[in-house]
């Protein structure tokens, strides 16, 4: 403890010590247990409204008797390990999917070769720049010197790789931007977006039968341990389809 962290916590004790500070209740009851029953109550309703929200309209879960706790633990243990592995697919979709956009310009070629090249004195570095100030430069000393090669080229965006013997960073002008590659090609990129999207199908699929069988199962627990007043969720097949919507708002307007 330094000398002023000392000073201060001992100024702290003689001027202020616990003289502020609330002292437990022994009259007053722990709100614990309220909590952990909220939070329970909480977590069913969000697992309710899940499991709703993949139902069909047609869809007729059937409501049975409230299961025990252990049964209904193992409900929403199973659907929060589902929904989680589904969230985990659609966040690499979207990392793969930033990926690909930004290999495409590159093309499909062996990233490997390019670290097998650097360990053998061959260094290629990849950049982009604005292609109209990059075509100014083509008869500058570094366009030669850094072996330099457009790749390709967009609109305003040109894709171009250097290629020296030495590891350090090549004299390109300040402009250039350069672009970590990622460790696999865009086949590669493309094949496991591929799998992804076909495991999300099959989660989605394996959700959406899950719900049907275990929505009643959860909505008679949180039915049982809410009050007797309180709102509960509606039904799945007490929504009105649009089509229905539709009939009886066109049924309105006629006898208007």
């Amino acid at each position: 403890m330094t000398a002023l962290n000392e000073l201060i916590e001992r100024l702290y004790n003689e001027n202020i010590g616990q003289a502020d500070q609330p002292k437990p209740s022994a009259e007053v009851p722990s709100s614990s247990d309220n909590s952990e029953e909220e939070a329970e109550t909480r977590r069913m309703l969000h697992v309710l409204n899940e499991m709703g929200a993949l139902l069909n309209e047609d869809d007729q879960p059937k409501i049975e008797d409230s299961p025990s706790e252990e049964a209904l633990l193992r409900v929403l243990n199973h659907w929060e390990a589902m929904t989680h592995s589904v969230q985990g697919i659609k966040e690499h979709m979207q990392s793969l999917e930033l990926d690909i956009a930004k290999m495409q310009p590159w093309g499909d070629f062996d990233v490997m070769k390019v670290e097998q090249l650097a360990n053998h004195g061959c260094y290629v570095r990849f950049w982009k720049m604005n292609g109209e100030l990059l075509s100014q430069k083509v008869e500058e000393p570094w366009f030669i010197e850094c072996n330099v090669l457009v790749v390709s080229q967009d609109i305003e965006t040109s894709y171009f790789v250097t290629v020296t013997d030495d590891e350090d960073t090549p004299s390109v002008p300040a402009e250039a931007e350069e672009v970590i590659i990622c460790p696999c090609p865009v086949s590669t990129l493309i094949m496991l977006q591929t799998r992804d999207k076909d495991s999300l199908k099959k989660m989605e699929t394996l959700l959406g039968d899950y719900a049907l069988v275990h929505y009643g199962e959860v909505y008679s627990a949180l039915r049982k341990k809410l009050p007797k007043n309180a709102e509960l969720p509606q039904l799945v097949h007490q929504r009105e389809s649009l089509r229905d919507k539709l009939r009886n708002f066109f049924k309105r307007e006629s006898k208007g």
